[in-house]
């Protein structure tokens, strides 16, 4: 047991984020099997099964007593969970654009442990640990708090497809967004999203009913960067994250507001 201890978890997500995103860069371009999910935009491919087959090799390999819970279907029980999402993005990689990644992270019975975020197509790797801070590429990331505070000043990312657009209140509260916030950004991965707030890159962030998978690697970026992540208590709720807290704050009023 003490040699498979001999990495920290961050090293650990580290190496299983960047063991699926290798396997998604090697098979960029080639044809794939691709299945449609809850919508014919929300699709997984044969890459996505095999990205995260990489990085729960690497996970078993390094912290065999722990559990695992991917996306696509990985999933094993244990007193602590690797969150995988071994392709955000999946659209935006077989359209050939840019803008996907593999995320994975560490939680514990107290919330997110660690985690990390490879951009191949960038070389960028964000990584996380509780207590620990985040960086990119080895530097750490700290956001400051002077950025935009008001809506109508803030550069903010989200998405929408078919399945939340029939949840209660949704569309209203991204007409509000539209309508409220600086400027509006969909890169098509939210992950990356946040990782671009934790870089500063970002202002905020905001999404409805978000997955574990799609939601917890980037929120502990942005948390041990010094900014805000957090759910909202509404129905559905929000996933709301933001640099400065008086515009997480903003963002988080905008759920269920008349």
């Amino acid at each position: 047991m003490e040699g498979v201890r001999r990495i920290s978890d961050r090293a650990v997500a580290a190496a299983a984020a960047e063991a699926a995103a290798r396997v998604a860069l090697e098979r960029r371009g080639e044809a794939v099997r691709i299945t449609a999910k809850d919508a014919p935009t929300d699709v997984v491919s044969e890459v996505d099964r095999a990205a995260e087959a990489a990085a729960v090799a690497v996970i078993a390999a390094h912290r065999p007593d722990d559990g695992y819970l991917g996306e696509e279907g990985a999933e094993r029980p244990g007193a602590r969970t690797w969150v995988i999402d071994a392709l955000d993005g999946t659209m935006n990689y077989l359209l050939g654009l840019n803008g996907w990644c593999a995320a994975v992270a560490l939680e514990d019975e107290h919330g997110p442990l660690a985690s990390a975020v490879c951009d191949p197509v960038k070389g960028e790797l964000f990584t996380a640990a509780r207590g620990g801070g985040a960086a990119v590429g080895g530097a750490p990331l700290r956001i400051p708090h002077d950025g935009p505070s008001r809506l109508d000043e803030a550069v903010v990312a989200t998405f929408l497809h078919a399945p939340k657009r029939d949840l209660p209140g949704v569309v209203d509260t991204l007409q509000r967004v539209w309508q409220e916030v600086g400027s509006v950004r969909i890169t098509g991965s939210g992950t990356l999203e946040l990782a671009y707030v934790a870089a500063g890159r970002l202002h905020g962030w905001i999404q409805p009913a978000t997955f574990r998978w799609d939601w917890v690697p980037g929120a502990l970026l942005v948390t041990e960067a010094g900014g805000r992540a957090e759910r909202t208590a509404t129905t559905p709720d929000w996933c709301i994250a933001a640099a400065n807290p008086a515009l997480h704050d903003a963002l988080a009023r905008l759920p269920g507001k008349q």
